[in-house]
């Protein structure tokens, strides 16, 4: 029987210089952001059935092993916070979503920057991708497109749609007494105007108020009186509590000297949930709160990424807007992803084809902003299989001495 034991030895040391290129090439890469580690796998080669034995089982010989392929862990890595506002972590399923070289690439290293022209590019020089956000609304429903946010971008102003009083009344007030207090409000060109609202009593359980705004907002001059824009009635009962009206008013501002839009703005004396904003005890008038939901024009000043992937721009007022989100995705079979360069994996055949969305849904994990992922590489496993493959190696090389030495022998019986 002719001896096969040279080229099944030559394939295990072929087979175990493979496992520790992998493993190499895992301890190199300890320190890569989001890298997940690989172990190369064997399978046996076989020379097909050459008969049976004399219980008339099949006989199946041996003929060394092959590289099945390379098995990655996909486990977690360390999640370490870094400081910088435009790195990203994803603590679960899902890699981000970027444009490479005209196709959607993958990768789970959030290590993101922002190029000169206001695009977010991840560490491999690739677009990341998602939805961008219009008047700090973002609408997901839509196509994902490149992240481009600018700092020092002006962001619009927001004009005031809604505003309102949580007051008390004075029950104790005669008739005739009044009460005021100002509202800042904002028109369409972000600039400010003060509203007056004045309370006057007319009876017992019964009030007046009236909105009014000075006059050179809407055309007129300094020493013109104020511009009334809204008035109206309340009642209220004998615990205090209005129940008149039981819709909200509006005040209508136009003629803006700025040339701004015409505004209504809704004059919220009940909440959302319909409660009066106003009430009517026997104690000193007085303003709890106020507020509005408008805004100025202002420059971005800075980012944060909150665990939905939602890029937060806060501008030098001190506004937080969003800006754009992130999106996630999950693949079917991880282990069919194709690396294409650096962190960043294309989709192949055999891993289905992406499923994408936000973070926090359809069982994709959250992000984690300010934080990189770190490598999974467990460099104490490593240096075992390190060992397990160098003694492997050793071994097929002894088999390879063996054989020559059997050959030798061999040769040596014609002497």
């Amino acid at each position: 029987m002719p001896l096969t034991s040279y080229y099944t030895a030559l394939t295990g040391l072929n087979n175990n210089s493979y496992a520790i290129n992998v493993i190499g090439d895992n301890l190199a890469n300890m320190n890569t952001t989001a890298f997940k580690s690989g172990q190369a796998t064997f399978a046996e080669l076989l020379a097909g059935i050459s008969g049976t034995d004399a219980s008339g089982n099949p006989i199946s010989a041996g003929l060394g092993s092959s590289v099945n392929g390379i098995s990655h862990n996909y486990t977690q890595g360390t999640i370490t916070n870094t400081g910088s506002t435009t790195d990203a972590a994803v603590n679960g399923n899902g890699f981000f979503v970027v444009s490479a070289n005209g196709e959607m690439g993958f990768t789970r290293s959030g290590a993101f920057k922002f190029d000169s022209d206001g695009n977010l590019i991840s560490s491999d020089g690739f677009q990341v991708m998602g939805y961008m956000g219009a008047n700090g609304v973002i609408d997901a429903s839509g196509a994902i497109v490149p992240i481009e946010i600018r700092k020092g971008q002006i962001i619009p102003a927001g004009a005031t749609t809604n505003m309102s009083i949580n007051a008390n009344l004075d029950a104790q007030a005669a008739d005739d007494d009044t009460f005021s207090t100002a509202v800042q409000i904002y028109d369409s060109l972000g600039q400010a105007h003060t509203v007056t609202v004045t309370y006057t009593k007319t009876g017992a359980g019964a009030w007046d108020w009236s909105a009014a705004i000075p006059a050179i907002d809407v055309g007129g001059s300094a020493d013109d009186p104020p511009v009334e824009v809204g008035s109206g009635s309340m009642v209220f009962d004998g615990d205090g509590i209005m129940t008149d009206p039981t819709v909200n008013p509006a005040l209508t501002i136009s003629g803006f000297s700025n040339n701004a839009t015409d505004m209504e703005v809704t004059f919220a004396l009940l909440d959302a949930e319909g409660n009066p904003t106003i009430t009517n005890y026997a104690r000193d008038s007085a303003v709890s709160s106020t507020a509005q939901d408008g805004y100025s024009a202002s420059a971005l000043s800075t980012i944060s990424i909150d665990r939905s992937g939602v890029i937060i721009g806060l501008t030098e007022t001190g506004r937080a807007v969003s800006l754009a989100q992130m999106v996630l995705a999950d693949f079917p079979n991880l282990e069919g992803l194709q690396k294409y360069k650096g962190s960043t994996y294309v989709a192949f055949t055999s891993s289905g084809e992406p499923s994408i969305g936000t973070a926090g849904t359809g069982g994709r994990g959250i992000i984690v902003g300010s934080s990189l992922e770190q490598s999974n590489v467990d460099m104490a496993q490593e240096f075992v299989n390190l060992i397990k493959s160098q003694r492997a190696y050793q071994a097929n090389s002894r088999i390879i001495v063996t054989t020559d030495e059997l050959y030798q022998d061999t040769i040596s019986l014609k002497r």
